[in-house]
């Protein structure tokens, strides 16, 4: 089976992402989640987004665990997930 190449993943202005990745050079430990950022968002954004999907939690569905054990447990491949979100332009209303 022919390996996947992982890249790192960059950011647009304004976009706060999550994928299947690898960090920069001599900041990780390898493939894993990996959360980006462009210009315009809060360096904070992205670890309100790794506690949403990475926290262990109590659901319904059994003891706590965080949503990519939930998912995983579920048979889903985690190596897929994409996220991306864009922040709304100055002037947009709620």
């Amino acid at each position: 089976m022919k390996q996947k190449r992982l890249r790192v993943p960059h950011a647009k202005p304004g976009e706060l992402l999550a994928r299947w990745g690898k960090e920069e050079p001599g900041r990780g430990h390898g493939a894993d989640i990996v959360y980006a950022w462009g210009d315009g968002c809060d360096r904070s954004d992205p670890r309100c987004l790794a506690a949403a999907l990475g926290d262990r939690r109590r659901y319904d569905m059994g003891p706590e665990r965080s949503l990519f054990e939930l998912l995983e447990a579920r048979g889903y491949d985690i190596t897929t997930l994409r996220f991306s979100i864009q922040k709304k332009a100055a002037g947009d209303s709620p």
